[in-house]
């Protein structure tokens, strides 16, 4: 099986090693201290070369890390041909997984390259030793056979091809192809077993490292089972000796969790690419190995010119020996550290940062690289200095205001709030500061409700909208809510102001308003249906005169159900007022006249209408203007009612106008309605209409007016904010 160590005299060893300068001071050293011939190779075929060729060779050294496959990889292809050869590894690693390999595929030696840096002595005399007992204690034993034994003890799977067909197949091979025996893929092509739906691995491939035209072939594969399980392994073809004739041997490494590592590691690495936040990684000692495009964004400095340096390029000298002292103790002791400091830009400029660093171990938990997170707050801090400015001059009136006030920033981070806010969700402003503004809302759907309600309506003080809240407590309650702009002294919009009222004793006193509403509904509306139902009756069997008290009766309860219905309406706009809209008023008014008119068939219903004119009023506006329309008839004491009902417009404001000739409406009904007069104890409300009117009026932030009709009659007027032209 080759001809490696057959003259047991011959001194001459191989370092395998891509370290150049490493490789040529071993030589240097060994030579010296054993008088032997050391070759030097930077790969795992040059080694497979000197082994095949050397008759003196007696020792094989090699370094874990190699070019083209590893040093386990290039031991078991060794261990086919020569299974007692001396064959030290030297690794870096030094963990569990790689020593087992390398034990199981009958290393001579196994040394971590650290120990003997230096200590050439003690190398030399490992290496004189691991060559006497190979000498003085090789086995007589059927190198085949010590081979096979060898390879059935190995983790990877392995197979011997020669000639294009299998010749041999350990355990793991089988359980690889999910077959029971060898016999089921005996001398079957290794194309056809191994690649059947691919070219990865071709006749010609096996015939150039067979014939050893390449000593190594890697490359990576899906191998199906015979089950059809699917693997994707790294394969690595190796030219070797098998029953004294050319072979090659075909190692399978199940490659799974490294490329769901390495998809995973791709996801982040894209991630961090596209992350706004400057993220650099540094050595043990500091040092910069890997920086973001961010980086340049934040610091000023390309990554290129990071990549080799320490963060102390970033030093301001604003931060104290301190502060830099406490950040190593942690990091080192393998915490994390998260603080705020002041760094200097490439160009001098000062910024103040947010910072994570992280520490980065191994799987041994040894501590081997650090990530750190940078965030610019430059403008946040120079946004809480104006705020500070601020606050001084306007302390008192911050603080007085009782209904909560909540400051962000363009971020919707939390930056200041007032006392208001404190006795009302009973945080302190150093408990929530930095929180996102979601932290207050009862809900995530609640604070996207109130973004969505919003767009459109910052810094219209007669915009607000309800949501619900949740206090520290964990409570929750309904807030009335304004929201303005904050800007800077350049008028820039750099955050966000809200204003934010409780309105729960207000939702119960409208909740007990339906309450009431819902009883006085029902309750009147039975004992009415009585009164009524008995009048009908004395009204069939009565005389004249107590018919037409029958009939005053009966008159009395129908006024009475449409008093009640008028209540039943103006219940429903306090509990729910609509929101507001842009109407075409004319329209609005064309078609209330016409139903009007239906139901009055006696009436007249001039009108004279400004055309193409909007306002922006709640969207019972409709329900109000047909209330006087139809007051203006019903009320009427002529047996052809008459009323005018007119439309202009100025330049902010639109006019809806109603006039008749009916008796005058009391004067303490009109004052009351206006807001002149308070009502009083000689105020009977009889006008719920008109009431149900003037709340509409001042929903659409308009102005309700009475004046008395000459020679008899009323004016009823209504000013409405006039609509935007678009």
């Amino acid at each position: 099986m080759g001809t490696a160590g057959s003259n047991q005299d011959d001194g001459s060893l191989v370092y395998v090693s891509a370290d150049p300068s490493q490789a040529e001071q071993f030589a240097q050293k060994i030579e010296a201290v054993t008088g032997m011939t050391v070759l030097t190779r930077s790969t795992v075929t040059g080694g497979l070369e000197a082994l095949a060729t050397r008759p003196d060779l007696a020792c094989i050294v090699s370094d874990y890390d190699l070019p083209d496959i590893d040093g386990i990889a290039f031991l078991q292809a060794v261990r086919v041909q020569f299974p007692d050869f001396p064959f030290i590894l030297f690794t870096s690693e030094g963990n569990e997984r790689v020593a087992s390999k390398a034990i199981t595929a009958r290393v001579t030696e196994y040394l971590i390259k650290e120990h003997f840096q230096d200590h050439w002595s003690e190398l030399g005399t490992l290496i004189a030793q691991s060559i006497g007992t190979h000498h003085t204690q090789r086995s007589i034993t059927d190198p085949e056979a010590r081979a096979k034994v060898i390879l059935e003890a190995a983790l990877d799977p392995m197979v011997i091809v020669q000639n294009e067909t299998f010749r041999y197949a350990n355990e793991t091979a089988l359980e690889l192809f999910e077959v029971d025996t060898f016999y089921e893929f005996e001398r079957r092509s290794v194309a056809e077993i191994v690649a059947p739906d691919s070219a990865a691995i071709t006749t010609e491939t096996i015939e150039a490292v067979q014939s050893g035209a390449r000593r190594v072939e890697r490359l990576e594969q899906t191998i199906v089972g015979q089950q059809g399980r699917k693997t994707p392994v790294e394969l690595t073809a190796v030219s070797v000796e098998w029953n004294n004739a050319p072979a090659v041997l075909l190692i399978f490494r199940d490659i799974s969790e490294l490329r769901a590592n390495q998809y995973e590691l791709r996801r982040f690495r894209r991630a961090v690419e596209a992350a706004g936040h400057a993220i650099y990684v540094t050595d043990v000692d500091g040092t910069i190995e890997y920086a973001n495009p961010a980086f340049e964004a934040v610091t000023g400095y390309e990554p290129a010119e990071a990549i080799g340096k320490t963060p102390r390029i970033l030093n301001s000298g604003e931060m104290p020996a301190a502060y830099f002292e406490n950040l190593w103790d942690t990091i080192l002791a393998g915490e994390i550290w998260e603080e705020s400091l002041i760094n200097r830009r490439k160009d001098g400029e000062l910024y103040h940062a947010h910072q994570t660093i992280a520490p980065i171990t191994d799987r041994d938990g040894t501590l081997t690289a650090f990530v750190a997170i940078q965030t610019d707050i430059s403008e946040r801090e120079r946004l809480r200095e104006r705020l500070e400015e601020s606050k001084e001059r306007y302390q008192s009136l911050f603080k007085s205001i009782r209904d909560a006030i909540l400051v962000f920033d363009m971020d919707r981070r939390i930056i200041n709030c007032n006392q208001g806010f404190t006795d009302r969700f009973g945080y302190e402003l150093s408990e929530i500061e930095g929180d996102h503004a979601k932290s207050v809302y009862a809900g995530e759907a609640d604070y996207d409700e109130f973004r969505e309600a919003v767009k459109g309506h910052i810094d219209d003080p007669d915009f607000t909208h309800t949501v619900t809240y949740e206090k520290q407590s964990g409570q929750t309650f309904p807030g009335e809510t304004n929201v303005f702009y904050l800007r800077n002294a350049d008028d820039e919009i750099v955050g966000f102001i809200s204003i934010i009222r409780d309105v729960s004793d207000r939702r119960t006193r409208l909740h007990q308003l339906q309450m009431i509403d819902r009883v006085l509904q029902h309750n009147f509306h039975n004992d009415m249906n009585v009164i009524q139902g008995n009048a009908e009756l004395l009204k069939d069997a009565a005389t004249e005169e107590d018919v037409a008290r029958a009939s005053r009766i009966i008159e009395t309860g129908d006024q009475l159900l449409e008093t009640v219905e008028k209540e039943r309406q103006v219940t429903k706009f306090l509990a729910d007022p609509p929101a507001r809209s842009t109407v075409e008023i004319g329209s609005v008014i064309t078609r209330i006249k016409s139903e009007i008119e239906s139901r009055y068939s006696n009436a007249t219903i001039r009108s004279s209408l400004q055309e193409s004119v909007r306002v922006t009023a709640s969207a019972a506006i409709g329900t109000a203007i047909k209330e006087l329309l139809t007051n203006a008839i019903s009320h009427a004491d002529e047996e052809t009612p008459t009323a005018t009902v007119a439309v202009w417009a100025t330049d902010e404001t639109v006019i809806v106008e109603v006039t008749d000739s009916n008796p005058t409406i009391p004067e303490m009904e009109r004052t009351v309605l206006t807001g002149e007069e308070p009502v009083s104890s000689l105020y009977h409300g009889s006008g719920l209409g008109l009431w149900l009117v003037s709340l509409v009026v001042e929903d659409s932030n308009g102005v309700l007016e009475f004046e008395e009709n000459e020679p008899r009659g009323n004016i009823i007027r209504i000013r409405l904010p006039r609509a935007e032209v678009d």
